[in-house]
């Protein structure tokens, strides 16, 4: 088992998003010591000198990123199969620097769901917050259902969305699967839900405010 987490420059939301203090110290490091408390070998890989510099002070190593794989369009897959494509892991666990929210032992619970119960990915998904079935949609400025069916609440089946904290698989399935043109969740999949107030998306200012009081608001 190997960590991979994905660095790359250039954010321009949130300057240096990947290294930015998060309640005192650099978010990247985060997820680097999450990962090194389950496993020895974790690997950024990334574009940027200073991201590069700063995950190795945290004991990371570093792979410096081909200048083909750095740019806007990249897909994460992408630079996932030019890494793991002659790897010698039979695993990987790849994280974003921002997923601060996860815990070594969530990561260990996912590899004995993996081994035990034959999943070729264990992820992280979240509940939508409201019935996705009473969706509506925009026609000619006329606001309409997109299902026309009328249910209780307690009626609707639970419906998720990706937490994008953590992607556990399978190397070998992977890069079969992404050298078909197959994607990541497309896998045979198991996932691990987290509460809304476990999990932040952090894109904008006002996202990074919100995830330190709900990282604050759990104990840490």
């Amino acid at each position: 088992m190997i960590c991979i987490i994905p660095a790359r420059g250039g954010s321009k939301r949130i300057p240096r998003k990947n290294i930015k203090p998060f309640l005192g110290k650099p978010i990247i490091g985060y997820p680097i010591e999450t990962a090194q408390e389950v496993w020895c070998d974790v690997w950024v890989s990334t574009d940027n000198d200073e991201i590069a510099s700063v995950a190795g002070s945290v004991g990371a190593m570093v792979l410096k990123r081909e200048e083909h794989l750095a740019g806007d369009g990249i897909e994460t897959e992408d630079v996932l199969y030019s890494m793991l494509k002659a790897s010698y892991a039979d695993k990987c666990c790849m994280m974003y620097p921002t997923s601060v929210f996860v815990e070594s032992q969530v990561l260990m619970n996912a590899k004995d769901i993996m081994e035990i119960e034959g999943y070729d990915l264990v992820y992280s998904i979240v509940k939508y917050g409201y019935p996705i079935q009473r969706a509506l949609h925009i026609v000619d400025g006329e606001v309409k259902l997109l299902q026309s069916e009328h249910r209780n609440s307690q009626d609707i089946p639970a419906r998720y969305h990706d937490a994008a904290q953590f992607y556990m698989f399978n190397v070998m399935a992977f890069c079969d699967a992404w050298s078909k043109g197959k994607r990541l969740l497309e896998m045979k999949a198991c996932g691990i839900e987290y509460a809304a107030h476990e999990v932040q998306d952090i894109d904008t200012p006002e996202d990074w405010t919100i995830a330190e009081m709900k990282y604050k608001a759990r104990g840490h």
